[in-house]
């Protein structure tokens, strides 16, 4: 029994095993909204601030929320952060002292990994995985600089579909982009500072844009740039793509948030979306 040598175990820091998240639920898991009672074990904080962490553990709590992903992933991000803040500082001095925009790149899983390089990265954990929205990872230089990636977004009324449940809504957001840095602030801006946003069922999107900022509307300079993203709607970032394919609009972002209302809506829901993003477009100059 590990436990019987208490002489092992007594305020030595070498003994110190693996950082662990114990989770207590309550009684009335996962009917009632008592929320589950978060323990480190292991870790090596101030009291002050470990209780300070543990709050704000318990106060990412919702009803229907998958804690053992969202906290684990926090605490994780948490334990990172001791070694990675040094290097924030660095990133963001490269990036000032160069264009804002890295131009020529149109893979943006290639954008991805070599961001990933740094280590930088701020991760948005959907609150359930019910839906099948993916955990998304930025890079955290262009969350730290909105001086250089900032993007006016417009955002259009909220729209509840015919024949749908009480709270069924949906809202485009609508951006001009010129960069895959721009894409990524927006997304993030979305996700993580509008907590109605972040706490959609679905953000689905589409984007499209030129690299060298030019007028090309028939590609033959530049690189161009498109790619969309379903975030858990089957098919819908297809449909959204399709919209700006079809509408000609270039340099342009659009996220649609669907926020289920409980009854299905079948194929007419990506008449609903589609529409909903044409609106922001038309909203926001596009069209």
């Amino acid at each position: 029994n590990p436990r019987s040598n208490g002489n092992n175990t007594s305020n030595n820091s070498s003994s110190l095993g693996i950082p662990t998240l114990e989770i207590r639920l309550p009684s009335c898991y996962p009917l009632g909204e008592t929320c589950p009672e978060p323990i480190l074990h292991n870790v090596m904080m101030k009291p002050q601030l470990k209780q300070q962490f543990l709050k704000e553990l318990r106060d990412m709590y919702e009803i229907e929320m998958d804690v053992g992903i969202m906290w684990g992933e926090r605490c994780r991000e948490e334990l990172l952060s001791g070694d990675n803040t040094a290097g924030v500082n660095n990133e963001e001095e490269e990036h000032n002292n160069g264009d804002s925009c890295i131009n020529g790149n149109d893979d943006d899983n290639n954008y991805a990994a070599n961001d990933n390089n740094s280590k930088d990265i701020v991760t948005f954990i959907p609150p359930t995985t019910r839906y099948h929205q993916p955990i998304r990872h930025f890079p955290a230089h262009i969350i730290a600089n909105p001086t250089l990636y900032s993007r006016p977004i417009t955002h259009t009324p909220p729209f509840h579909p015919p024949k749908s449940g009480p709270s069924e809504i949906m809202i485009a957001h609508v951006c001009n982009v010129t960069c895959m840095e721009h894409v990524q602030w927006a997304l993030s801006e979305l996700l993580f500072n509008d907590k109605k946003v972040g706490k959609a069922t679905h953000n689905m999107f589409a984007y499209r844009f030129f690299t060298d900022n030019n007028d090309n509307d028939n590609g033959n300079n530049g690189s161009h740039v498109s790619d969309n993203d379903d975030d858990g709607e089957k098919g819908s970032g297809s449909k959204l793509a399709s919209l700006l394919e079809m509408c000609r609009v270039e340099n342009v972002l659009v996220v649609v948030s669907r926020w289920f209302g409980g009854m299905k809506l079948g194929p007419a829901r990506f008449k609903w979306i589609a529409g909903v993003a044409r609106d922001g477009l038309v909203q926001g100059g596009f069209l």
